[in-house]
């Protein structure tokens, strides 16, 4: 069992832990950074077809606005969330790739005036949609098994509809590790 923190290490934007189990790779988020560019996130060390699911704590573009670029690179997989997280990203990131195509073609407007050359957005309206494609639903409090070796269960956090912490049970080699991934923890009240 192998984790390594990809993004949000050093700030809390671009949330993304890349987990290796059973010699098979999972996500826990796959966020977009936002806001001024403090600390770079680094880049995922395996191909996008590799991953074999990803765990959503929540729909804030900030922990899955990712999602959509990653179905771009070749992402097939499960993307595991709440029932109401699958139903609010379903808005949110086709509203991020439209926001990724406006702006892309307000720089390339630009861009070509200075003979500079057109940009691409990170993803288009059809990347979201494929990776809405992906989303499975899960209930609060229920054990999923989502892999080989690999369970999980999501339990309301607090943060907004259909946030969760994430726990999960890997098994290797015999061995059984839990841990849990909190999202964004809300209001104690």
């Amino acid at each position: 069992m192998k984790i390594q923190f990809i993004g949000a290490t050093h700030e809390v934007t671009g949330s993304c832990t890349l987990l290796e189990v059973n010699g098979r790779f999972y996500l826990v988020d796959c966020g977009m950074e936002q806001g001024k560019d403090v600390f770079q996130n680094i880049a995922l060390p395996v191909e996008a077809p590799q991953i074999e699911a990803v765990f959503l704590t929540h729909a804030h573009i900030d922990h899955s606005g990712m999602l959509p670029k990653l179905y771009k690179d070749g992402f097939r997989g499960k993307i595991y969330a709440t029932d109401v997280t699958c139903d609010l990203c379903n808005i949110m990131l086709r509203d991020s790739a439209y926001i990724q195509e406006s702006e892309a073609q307000w720089i390339s407007k630009r861009a070509l005036r200075s003979g500079a050359k057109s940009v691409e957005p990170v993803y288009d309206v059809q990347d979201a949609e494929g990776a809405i494609s992906r989303l499975f639903p899960c209930r609060y409090g229920e054990r999923t098994v989502c892999g080989d070796g690999v369970e999980a269960r999501f339990t309301d956090i607090g943060h907004l509809l259909g946030s969760a912490c994430i726990e999960l049970w890997l098994n290797e080699d015999g061995v059984q590790k839990k841990i849990v991934f909190s999202g964004d923890v809300g209001n104690t009240d």
